[in-house]
């Protein structure tokens, strides 16, 4: 089983590799820290087609865009594992009745964010979104490593964070960046018992992971 978070940009689209990089690594340091871990992360990326006919290094003062038949895989150093990240447009050119159906599930389920429909209004005009997916069996910190560069890369964008997959409580999605670092494996912040407890137990074996 996998899981997955979206990132749709609302002010704009064009941010570098190394915005990325160097964002999500402040934060997800600074998450660390708060747990009193202590730690210096550091992310790696290649680019790879996605029937791995070819892996490249990436250019990381370049735009934050890859083709369709891509993904980008994030990994931090010295440990087992990563995450893939997609980069795919918004609207589906094959549904005429719906071209923006991705959005309707987001503003049913929207609790938090101010002039939600405004905001979708300006992604429609950037028509991109990133997609970042966490297979089952990833090692503690790369679980929470991906909802960290998820948040970060929304951060960068001025966007928000949407998952239905059980990437995170549902109830909380849509989220903004600021608001996805307020409970974001947080267990005190939980109310679903499965997910608190799956929490604490990744949180427990981080600090073993980066000794």
């Amino acid at each position: 089983m996998s899981t997955t978070f979206e990132i749709i940009p609302v002010e704009k689209k064009n941010i570098t590799f190394r915005q990325v990089i160097d964002l999500s690594e402040q934060r997800i340091n600074s998450f660390f820290d708060s747990l009193k871990i202590k730690s210096n992360i550091k992310l790696e990326i290649n680019l790879h087609e996605i029937s791995e006919r070819y892996v490249k290094e990436v250019d990381l003062d370049s735009e934050f865009f890859w083709t369709d038949n891509e993904y980008v895989w994030f990994t931090i150093n010295g440990i087992p594992g990563g995450t893939d990240a997609y980069c795919e447009r918004i609207k589906d050119d094959f549904d005429e009745s719906n071209p923006w159906g991705i959005f309707e599930e987001m503003i049913l389920n929207n609790k938090t964010i101010k002039d939600f429909e405004l905001k979708i209004d300006k992604s429609k005009k950037l028509n991109i979104y990133w997609r970042l997916r966490r297979s089952a069996g990833q090692r503690a910190s790369i679980n929470v490593a991906y909802g960290i560069i998820s948040a970060s890369i929304a951060e960068l964008t001025g966007g928000f964070i949407w998952t239905e997959d059980g990437a995170w409580n549902f109830s909380k999605f849509p989220a903004e960046p600021h608001e996805f670092y307020k409970w974001y494996f947080k267990p005190d912040s939980e109310d679903d018992g499965d997910l608190k407890e799956w929490a604490i137990s990744c949180l427990g074996g981080i600090a073993y992971e980066l000794k």
